[in-house]
This record gives structure tokens, sequence and C-alpha cells, in this order.
């Protein structure tokens, strides 16, 4: 769910809602050619701290460095020293920055030629020119230009370079710069070409599928810019896999006061234009680019982490740009042993999440995320307690037990207080602190207690239950992977403080007091972590109708499948095959359709020719030929053993009666895993509603929120999405299916 401001929230729950507002950009870019630009040529000259990577891959530029040019270096604190050369350092982005005043670039294709590309996008930066030319293999076209970001959709066909020249700088002599270089352009639509627009997003709450995003746009074509029979029509130039962003505002006063919401990212899978109109079909990262097989399992005996599986398998299917994928740190610390079986790299990231209890999804900017879905164990600690305080149990909503202190005003005379016992053997009591205050409330060594998740949270809501005495101030210090979240400062709290404060992701909570009664120890009871969600969906502003109801089959019980690999006995042969070599063909793969090992490969009826494994899994073997190849037929043969596999269950037990759930992830081979995912799939199954919902449609939700749906009798219950279905022309509505969360 999208973070809103407290006015956009205000709004939809309107009985009549403002102006909704729609944005979307179709990429049209050449992928082929993006994917291979470069300006590494000789002919080029740039800077020492010029980057001529980073400025084909999206990359931003926000830290520039001042430098002795006309009209370019500022004074405001906005700019930034330039290191010299010979520093060895790292330098910020600063993109392209030519050598030369009025210097060019030439930028080529990793040698490939006859590229059709429809437009160019150019963000040159606030010095740009103001007049330029671009040399291709067609010829050199003249350019007029008044912004800092250039864009032509001239056609440059049959293409394998350009040289950009600046003819005249809007601050005279300077350097031209590129911040960012696209083959293609960006068309982009609003309310009044967009017709209609449906978004339909998935995600399994125990990801037992893979999840899916569709879209589907219709944007007016009278103008013919789509149309097959215009010579100059766009449509001739997309191609599958181009970013389709769009993106939903809202009048949050109903005086032109819009909130835009993020972007969400699909990439194109369908489209076809009438004269009427032209429509467009979309697809996720998972459809459109993990549908490759991964074959790299292997069976390890030490173990690897949950954490660099998912990498590699993110990294085999192309996905290695960090800003591609988040995947949850906390499963650095969940280790599995048993090999991925040969399946799509979605497959396995759906395998390697369930294995975790994590959620799979894709975030609106088309980044895959392995995200902790469960409420973790939470362990409490300080810097300094009292022999008889049990810091841990403030993490425990139980009746504490309190000894008379010498706290000022601290011990009441009503038989609540106990005297302290001599001999140990101390009651249940919460957090005592060391350090006592001075006459004025403050400590030598402020007190501090550290709240430390098993993985990240989100919650929305806190209670602090303080015993007898009340700190003046306190800090609430939340943390994700240390790098501060949030910081709230408290001042004169009841013995209960509470607060609404959205805590946005964290795995570490501070409580760091400040300042204290005058004399007096920190008494904490009880800290209780509110809602996860502050979102209900009502029936008098949101709802369009009754919602429907399913009650699931009761659970009796839930038995999880643990694989237990041991080695075999007997060679086999696990793959053969026999090949005629083409001129400098040496390599080639060999599958194998059970997780295998000890490999080894032989050549067969040809002694002139051998062979070695290159690299190897539980799944496959690259091999590598030597000797007289070309035109020759080679037979060879893998041999190795076969991994046997013992079945062992871990059932628990929920009702007398019902259905026998089994469930069976082959990474799972521990019973402590196994325990573990039980609990997290009883939590599903057990919330044994499931619920269609009819709405009016919020572009803030996503697929796995929860929210809380207010039943007839005005009661609520917390629910979980699993499919949310938003659709636009003109108005928002929406469908939601979901089911009873049991947390």
């Amino acid at each position: 769910m999208q973070d809103v401001s407290q006015a956009y929230k205000q709004g939809m729950k309107q009985p009549f809602r403002n102006r909704g507002y729609i944005k979307v950009r179709i990429g049209i870019v050449n992928s082929k050619a993006q994917e291979n630009v470069e300006a590494g040529d000789a002919r080029n000259q740039f800077t020492y701290f010029s980057d001529n990577e980073r400025v084909f891959d999206a990359y931003t530029v926000d830290r520039i460095y001042a430098v002795g040019e006309q009209d370019f270096s500022k004074v405001d604190g906005s700019m930034y020293f330039l290191p010299g050369e010979e520093a060895g350092l790292e330098f910020y982005n600063n993109g392209i920055v030519t050598n030369q005043l009025l210097g060019s670039v030439y930028i080529s294709f990793s040698g490939i030629a006859g590229l059709d590309i429809k437009g160019l996008t150019i963000n040159f930066g606030e010095c740009y020119p103001v007049r330029l030319s671009i040399a291709s293999d067609s010829g050199t076209k003249i350019y007029e230009n008044d912004r800092p970001l250039f864009v032509t959709e001239d056609v440059f066909d049959e293409t394998s370079y350009f040289v950009i020249t600046p003819l005249a700088m809007v601050n005279g002599e300077g350097r031209m710069r590129l911040y960012q270089f696209t083959c293609g352009i960006s068309n982009n639509f609003s309310n009044k070409e967009v017709k209609s627009y449906t978004f339909k997003d998935y995600v399994s709450s125990i990801t037992d599928v893979i999840p899916s995003q569709d879209m589907s746009l219709t944007i007016d074509n009278q103008n013919l810019y789509y149309s097959p029979d215009n010579p100059e029509s766009t449509i001739a130039y997309m191609e599958q896999g181009q970013e389709i962003k769009v993106a939903f505002g809202y009048d949050v006063t109903g005086c032109g006061n819009i909130e835009w919401l993020n972007e969400t990212t699909t990439y194109l899978k369908t489209w076809s234009a009438t004269d009427v109109e032209a429509k467009f079909t979309a697809v996720d990262i998972f459809d459109y680019k993990l549908s490759g097989t991964y074959y790299r399992g292997m069976y390890r005996e030490t173990g690897i982490s949950l954490y660099d599986l998912a990498i590699d398998v993110l990294h085999d299917a192309g996905v290695i740009d960090e800003r591609e994928y988040f995947v949850d740190p906390y499963l650095q610390d969940v280790i599995v042993y048993n090999p991925v079986p040969a399946v799509k790299h979605s497959e396995a990231l759906q395998i390697i999440a369930n294995a975790g209890r994590c959620a799979l999804y894709v975030d609106r900017q088309g980044s895959i995320h392995l995200q902790s879905s469960f409420i973790p164990d939470m362990t409490a600690f300080s810097n300094g307690e009292t022999a008889y305080s049990h810091v841990s149990n403030i993490l425990v909503n139980d009746k504490k037990d309190a000894y008379a202190l010498h706290s000022r005003d601290f011990s009441p005379v009503d038989g609540s207080i106990f005297f302290m016992p001599s001999d140990g053997g101390y009651l249940n009591t919460g957090y005592i602190s060391e350090q006592v205050s001075d006459n004025n409330g403050d400590f030598e060594d402020n007190p501090r207690v550290f709240i430390h998740l098993e993985s990240g949270f989100i919650c929305y809501g806190l209670i602090i239950r303080f015993r007898n005495t009340a700190p003046k101030t306190f800090h609430i210090r939340t943390y994700y992977q240390n790098v501060p979240v949030q910081d709230v400062l408290v001042t004169d709290p009841a013995l209960e403080y509470a607060t609404n404060e959205h805590f946005r992701l964290f795995d570490q909570m501070e409580l760091v007091f400040i300042k204290g009664q005058p004399n007096t120890r920190i008494t904490l009871d009880h800290i209780f972590f509110g809602d996860v969600t502050d979102y209900t969906i009502s029936r008098t502003y949101n709802l369009r109708g009754a919602p429907t109801a399913i009650r699931q089959n009761k659970i009796k019980s839930i038995a999880v499948k643990r694989s237990l690999y041991r080695k075999g006995q007997e060679q086999k042969d696990l793959f053969s095959e026999e090949r005629i070599f083409d001129a400098g063909d040496k390599e080639c793969l060999a599958y194998f359709s059970k997780a295998s090992y000890g490999l080894s490969v032989e050549v067969e009826d040809n002694a002139s020719v051998s062979a070695e494994i290159l690299d190897y899994s539980s799944y496959y073997a690259r091999l590598r030929f030597t000797g007289d190849l070309e035109g020759v037929s080679v037979k060879y043969v893998v041999k190795g053993y076969e991994y046997q596999v013992d079945e062992h269950y871990m059932r628990m037990m929920h009702n007398g009666s019902g259905e026998e759930k089994t469930w069976s992830n082959p990474l799972i081979s521990t019973l402590e895993m196994a325990k573990d995912l039980e609990e997290w799939l009883a939590a599903y199954f057990l919330g044994d509603v499931d619920y269609q919902i009819t709405w009016n449609g919020d572009p803030r939700t996503e697929a796995n929120d929860l929210f809380y749906l207010e039943l007839k009798d005005r009661e609520k219950v917390l629910i979980r999405a699993y499919q949310n279905e938003l659709k636009f022309s003109g108005a928002w509505s929406g469908t939601i299916k979901a089911r009873k969360a049991a947390l």
C-alpha cells in the first residue's frame, strides 16, 4: 500500500469524491539499440570525471561538480568541489562530459548495424545546446532546442552510429553534457486521451503460485498516431517488453491540489489499433523476463542461505541491477541444503519465498520483492537494568509485579507493591533501569531499551505502559538494516502512552530516555505494537454492494513434507548424445532429470577427441571438447550418481475433523523449518472465509495489502487481499478478492 497524505485518506472517504487523474507514458525504445549503445570510441574526448556508461542506464545525475565554464558553476551550495585527477577517487555520476568546449560525442552500438530507431531522448542538463547537429548513417540533421530534455520523433533507419555536436550552448562557452541518452521516445497520455484502464494484481499470501500483473489500456487514436496505415505511425516501432508507466493523481482539496502516487511499471505484450482507438496490454517482469529455466540447483552439505540462493536465481535470469530487486536481509539467516529443482526462474523464486515465509511480488517500479510476510519474533534488551528487572518481559502482555523503590513518588501503600527479597527469586517484573536520574531528572547515562525483530515489520500505533512514574522526555527511534527510519520525540507522556504513528518498515526499535522524574528509575511494564493496517473498507463510503463471503473447509491438520537427501550407490549414465560440431563450436550443456553428483564425461569410439567438465550443478554440466572436432560426429556420455530422497512429514492437528492439508516444498529438510512453515501456513488456512468485494477502488491499494472490512453489524474483520483489480474511465472502481487474516 502506498504512503499518502491525511488529506488523500480523508478524500477517499467522502460520499462524493473529487476528480481523479491519470498519466500514461509508453516508451517507444529500440531495446536492442539501448542494450548495446556505448560511447567508448577512441574518437571521444571526455573529462577524467566523465561517466560514459551510466548515461545509458537511466541513472540520475544529482551531484554536479563546479568547473570553469561560462555561466555554469553556482555558489548556492548545490554544486560540489571537483577532486583532482590524481586523487584516485570514485567520482559522482556526472554523465558524459566532453573535454573540449562545444565538444562532440560519438555513440555506437557494439558493432551492430542496421538498427531502426524511432526518435531520440537526450537529457543535456541545465546547460544545454540551443542548436545541435545529429549525424548518422542516413545523413546529418540540424535541430533548434530550447530545453534541457531534447526529444525528436525523427526516424533513424539502418543506423550504426550517432555523432552529436553542439553548435551553440545556452551558457555560451560550455562543455556538452549527456545525463541520459535513450534510443526512442516516450509518448504521454492523460484523462483526455485515455478511454479506459484496467489493472489486475495477484499475489498469493502463502506464495503457492507466481504473482501476476495484467494491464489493459485503451486510448483515443483519432489522430491516427498509432494507425498501421500511417507511414509515420509509432506502432511500427513498438516491441514487446517496452515499458508502460501509469500514475494516478487525486485532487485532495477539490481546488486543483493534485497528489500524485508512484508510477506503476509494466511491460508491453500486445498492441492493436483502429481509426478510433488503440489498445495495449502489458504484463509484469515475471511474465516478461523470468521465463527461462534455472538449472543451477545444487545440493550443499554445508548449506546456503535463502538470500544467496535468491540472488543466484535472479542473476542467472539476467536480473543483475540491484534496482530491479529486493531480497529481505532476514533470509541471510535461513539456511537450506536441498537443491532448487530445474524449473523456471519465476518458479524457483516462488519456492525460495515460500520456504522463507515471504511474499513474492513486483512493486510499482517493476522491482521484484521477496519480503517477509509474518509477525516477526522480537527480543528486548537494554544498556543496564537492575538485578530484579526483566527487560524481556516488556514484550509479554501479562500482569507485572513491582517492588518498593527509593524512586520519588513511586511506591504507594495500597498493597500493590512488594518488599524486595533478600535471597533473589524475583517476581514477574518488567524493565527497571540501573540508571537513576538526578535532582533535575537528568541521567548521566541515558537508559536505553532495544527491541530487535527477526525481520522487517510495519505497524500503525504503539502503546507503552510505565509503572507508577512516567519519564518526562524520550525518543522512539526505528531502524532498518541499521539505517535510521524514524525518530519520534515524546514529552510528558501519561503512564499509558499511546500513539497512532505509522511506523514504516523497521527491524529494530530503540527507546532513549532523555529526562525522567527527579531521582527516579525508568520503570516500564509493557510495549504493545498496534494494528498492522489503518485502512478500513467502509460499508458507508467504499462498498458498492454487500461483500460475498465464502466459508472454506475446516482444516483438520497440516502436514509439511521434509526431503532428506542421501548419496546413491550406483553410477549411471545421466546424459548421452551424438553430435556434429561446427567450426569454433567446442562447448555444450548436458541436463539431468534428477539431482546428481560425482560427474564425469567420456567420449566413445574417438581417441582424437577428449572432454572435460567446466561447470556443473545437480542438474547440468557444461562441457568442453578438444581435438579434431570440425565436421566430426562425437558420441559422449556423462556419468554420475543420483541422490536418493527420503520423505518425512511433520504434522500438526488443528481440529477434530475437516480437510487434511499436505504441503510440499523441495527446499524443506530440517524440522525447524518445517515447523515455522506449518505455523505460517496455518495462519492462512485457519482464516477460513474468502471475500469478494465490489467497491469504489483506490489507486494506493495493492494485492497482499491488509484491510479491515466493515461488516453489516459494524463489526470489523481483518482481511488480506490476494487479488486487487482497479478500473479507471474518468472515475475509479474496483474489485478485491481477499481472505480473512488470522495473524
